[in-house]
């Protein structure tokens, strides 16, 4: 028999067991589907990871401060903010900002605020996003560009101040860190790391309030037609003049060095969960061996009348490794169609969008097949070893 006969004759045999053949796929499409979805989420989260530094552009660079020992004030004072305004005057220099690492938005900062003689201390963030107004107003790009001096409190925060009618507190003015803020709005205090809820501020505001210690590094942005590196000399020398007491030297950095680090951490993770969901895929496979060893005691009459007609071992090896490799292979495109609609449905409860690649479809058809050859090739070999005259009359 030739190979498209061998095909054909698969087929018809696994027509004839049509619900048998489904509920055997069952654990190939969970097993294939549950491992698109995995890695469809990973390489979205790795996609996000990317855009959120491309935007810095390829002229941005970082500043970092390695210090001649290992004296952590040394190296904190080694910037200020002050500094910013400083190294935006230097030709070729379009803006100065602290480095986020990934991490901005995570943390606040903690300040005292006092109002007449009640005092509670807030935990600041930059305004970014909608709290949750209870009451009043949200902090508008308005206000930070002409630097309003405004603040939005948690309710908790609002009641230590102003009692329990935290109403009353629109429109009073606040002291944050020897500054008179204006309570503009009641909110929730949205969600932060371990769900810490913030009172909010113009960003502006929230950089004043920081302090020098928490600048690890800044980020530059050079000019379009300017060269970094000679930006960067500029840079590193004027902060040398601005920090003549720092003991160490300045160093450029990648500003994508931590999104390429956190690249590998989900890279590592994904593997590792797709590996563990993969186990269903051996459990999928045991039971292809199960049908096809099922499928082999059945036909032996089959089998025997064809080789004592002169089929050769090799066309019954072949037939009946095609038909397992049928069951999982549909049971692959299966599953990649499950996994393509589940992880659709995913992205619309995820920050961000499950990302299906060229390399996740051909992946997973290639495991499918690899799972059929596998598993089906010792019932098919079991087969082909028949002996036709016992196959005949047992």
């Amino acid at each position: 028999m030739n190979l498209w006969e061998l095909v054909c004759s698969a087929i018809l045999s696994l027509r004839t067991h049509k619900l048998r053949v489904f509920l055997t796929m069952i654990g190939i499409i969970i097993g294939i589907s549950s491992v698109v979805v995995i890695l469809s989420v990973g390489e979205g989260l790795k996609a996000q990871v990317n855009q959120s530094t491309e935007d810095t552009g390829a002229n941005t660079f970082t500043v970092n401060f390695e210090p001649s020992d290992l004296d952590s004030t040394t190296a904190a004072a080694a910037f200020s903010y002050r500094d910013f305004q400083d190294l935006k005057n230097i030709d070729g220099v379009d803006q100065v900002s602290k480095s986020s690492n990934g991490l901005e938005g995570l943390t606040g900062v903690i300040e005292n605020a006092a109002f007449f003689n009640k005092q509670t201390y807030l935990t600041v963030n930059g305004y970014d996003k909608n709290p949750g107004i209870i009451s009043g107003r949200s902090i508008t790009k308005e206000d930070n560009d002409f630097k309003h001096y405004v603040v939005i409190l948690t309710k908790d925060h609002a009641k230590a101040l102003f009692g329990d009618n935290v109403n009353e507190g629109i429109g009073k003015g606040i002291k944050i860190k020897d500054e008179y803020f204006e309570v503009v709005g009641i909110g929730n205090g949205g969600s932060g790391l371990l769900s810490m809820e913030y009172d909010y501020v113009p960003k502006f505001a929230k950089d004043l309030l920081e302090n020098d210690t928490e600048i690890s590094s800044i980020d530059v942005k050079a000019k379009q037609g300017f060269n970094s590196d000679s930006v960067f000399k500029k840079v590193k020398k004027e902060l040398g003049i601005l920090h003549p007491d720092v003991k160490g030297s300045y160093t450029k950095g990648d500003p994508k060095a931590v999104s390429k680090a956190f690249e590998k951490i989900i890279s590592g993770i994904t593997t590792f969960i797709a590996v563990v969901s993969g186990i269903s895929l051996f459990v999928g496979g045991i039971g292809v061996m199960n049908i096809m060893y099922v499928s082999v005691t059945e036909r032996r009459r089959e089998i025997g009348i064809r080789r004592a007609i002169g089929a050769k071992p090799a066309s019954i090896l072949w037939q009946f490794l095609i038909e397992s490799i049928f069951i999982t292979g549909m049971g692959g495109i299966l599953g990649i169609s499950a996994g393509y609609l589940l992880s659709l449905i995913l992205g619309n409860f995820l920050p961000f969008k499950p990302l299906i690649t060229i390399g996740i479809l051909i992946g997973s058809s290639s495991t499918s097949i690899i799972v059929g050859i596998i598993f089906g090739i010792i019932p098919a070999y079991k087969a082909a070893k028949l002996d036709p005259i016992k196959a005949i009359y047992r």
